[in-house]
């Protein structure tokens, strides 16, 4: 069997990574590792492949694309992404490949289709297995993890800052009056670090304006389970003291609240205030209400995510090995000024 990268680097003791700097040249690595290297590369009478965009047979990429039900609405969220991959990777001569999987996949069909797609990179965009990106690397075919922050520590990953969309969102309301926030959020099991991130930034702006966060405030559900959304918010709502503003994890559980509030008799945003990280619904649509959102600009990730795939292809590793893109107010009139704090400015 003939040896891989993956031997090399056991043998030198050193990363997949670092090995694969030193046979590339690149990067800043201490004369010592680089003996080690090449010593094991000798040893092992390991053979590089050129996997240089202009001399490698295949011209494909491939792109995990979810198609659990769960995630149908996400469609119209990262079509900008996928475009704008394509569009770049067309440029350099590269098809791209939608490789559709399920959570239920186990590691060796995933690999069964990336073999049957003969790609020479893989975008995966929110999905995560460990295991299967590391057996792909040591594959020889480079991963891109998209829009998952769970693995930002082990493989080379392009996401969303959700802390700062977070906290701007929050200090959004705040800045408007609000001093009564809720939370909304449900449990999204492939993307703990989306929901931890967020959670934390929206709590650093309530707590550095010293606002409080009583326990029915924070409302967390199951995704499916649209009964218990509606129990917590009409109980969150019939107190005295209700919240003015909302922040919802992403605007696609804001249209949920959005039509619960309505039914309840409140008005949006006269009586109550709502803000969500995302754009995952379609706002040309007329059918959905313009939500203020923290967008983000997937056509601008799919354009970072093409040159770092374009980048590993040619054993060019980036310095960073995990980009943020920030997020963005978009107001589309579901947040208003509170009235006192607007009377306030006018005696000013």
């Amino acid at each position: 069997m003939k040896p891989k990268l993956k031997d090399v680097a056991q043998a030198a003791g050193v990363s997949l990574t670092t090995a694969s700097l030193v046979l590339s040249r690149k990067g800043r690595i201490s004369e010592e590792v680089k003996h080690k290297v090449l010593e094991a590369v000798e040893e092992l009478g390991y053979v590089r492949k050129n996997r240089s965009i202009n001399s490698a047979a295949t011209k494909n990429i491939g792109i995990f694309q979810s198609i659990d039900y769960e995630w149908g609405f996400i469609w119209v969220f990262i079509r900008p992404l996928i475009e704008e991959i394509d569009r770049n990777m067309r440029a350099l001569g590269i098809n791209t490949v939608l490789i559709p999987i399920k959570r239920s996949d186990t590691k060796q069909q995933i690999l069964e289709k990336v073999q049957k797609a003969d790609v020479r990179a893989i975008v995966s965009v929110h999905y995560g297995n460990a295991q299967l990106f590391t057996a792909l690397e040591e594959s020889d075919i480079p991963v891109v993890v998209v829009m998952n922050g769970n693995f930002q520590d082990t493989f080379y990953s392009v996401c969303v800052d959700d802390y700062q969309g977070a906290y701007e969102g929050t200090l959004h309301l705040i800045k408007l009056g609000h001093r009564k926030i809720a939370y909304v959020e449900a449990e999204r099991p492939d993307l703990p670090m989306l929901l931890n991130d967020r959670f934390i930034g929206y709590r650093k702006a309530m707590e550095e304006y010293g606002l409080e966060m009583p326990e029915e405030s924070i409302i967390r559900f199951e995704l499916s389970d649209r009964e218990e959304l509606e129990r917590k918010i009409t109980a969150a709502f019939k107190k005295p003291d209700r919240p003015t503003a909302i922040f919802c994890l992403d605007d696609e559980i804001a249209l949920r609240v959005y039509f619960i509030l309505e039914n309840l008799g409140f008005t949006i945003p006269k009586d109550v205030s709502l803000i969500a990280p995302g754009d995952v619904l379609d706002y040309e649509q007329h059918y959905y209400p313009q939500i203020t959102t923290m967008k983000i600009n997937t056509t601008y990730m799919g354009e970072i995510v093409a040159l770092m795939v374009q980048n590993r292809i040619n054993h060019n590793p980036e310095d960073l090995h995990v980009l943020k893109i920030k997020q963005q107010l978009v107001r589309r009139g579901t947040c208003r000024e509170l009235k006192q704090l607007q009377e306030l400015r006018n005696r000013q």
